[in-house]
């Protein structure tokens, strides 16, 4: 039996088919979905904080939690299912934002990300001291919360998100323009690999190549 609710399933279903590799990750599903719910509720629109508990990595929605885990098969169908009939009620400006910041950063940064969010901060202590399964709060999500929301806004813009591809290489995400992307080379991937290897590069790395094929990293 699944036990996630409409909603879940819809958003799920919708990170299935867009980003198949961030659905495949536990972590990743669930922080997009937790994103999907903070610019959600920044923007004043309807949000879905249901069985929403905290765990030393973060907010975790634990009925998908268990359906993910104990019924993967079963809840990618259904989650497909699910957003096929309410393609609608998916914010894709949205869904997309969330889903370029869950590809654009390690999974230990988007731990620290939702760490920051006083939804889950506010329960902090007893999280780290182990106890399980503590209920977050929607009246947790403070003031300071939709201004994060609202930062992370103006950080991935809908011309960024929507312009530009993501590529993985170790630990690092680089990003490029779309243009910039299809001209990448087998020299510039080299470069890529061992620039991955730098601990004083920070997600996402957006890298830019010039006219002469040079390649220019932020």
């Amino acid at each position: 039996m699944i036990y996630s609710n409409n909603r879940k399933l819809y958003l799920s279903g919708w990170l299935l088919q867009h980003d198949t590799a961030a659905y495949n990750s536990p972590l990743r599903l669930q922080k997009f979905l937790f994103l999907y719910e903070a610019f959600s509720k920044a923007d004043g629109d309807d949000a879905d904080f249901d069985r929403l508990k905290g765990y030393k990595r973060g907010p975790v929605f634990s009925s998908v939690w268990g359906d993910y885990t104990k019924e993967r098969d079963k809840f990618s169908t259904t989650s497909i299912q699910a957003y096929s009939r309410n393609i609608d009620l998916v914010n894709s400006v949205r869904a997309e934002r969330a889903a370029f910041i869950v590809a654009s950063l390690s999974e230990n940064e988007l731990s620290e990300l939702s760490h920051l969010f006083h939804i889950w901060h506010s329960k902090k202590n007893r999280i780290m001291d182990g106890e399980l399964h503590v209920a977050l709060d929607e009246q947790d999500f403070n003031d300071a919360d939709c201004n994060l929301a609202k930062l992370l806004e103006k950080m991935y813009p809908t011309t960024i998100v929507q312009n530009s591809i993501i590529l993985p290489i170790g630990d690092r995400c680089f990003v490029f323009a779309k243009t910039n992307y299809t001209r990448l080379t087998e020299q510039h991937l080299d470069i890529l690999s061992s620039l991955a290897m730098d601990v004083n590069l920070h997600n996402p790395v957006f890298v830019e190549i010039d006219d002469d094929g040079r390649l220019s990293v932020d």
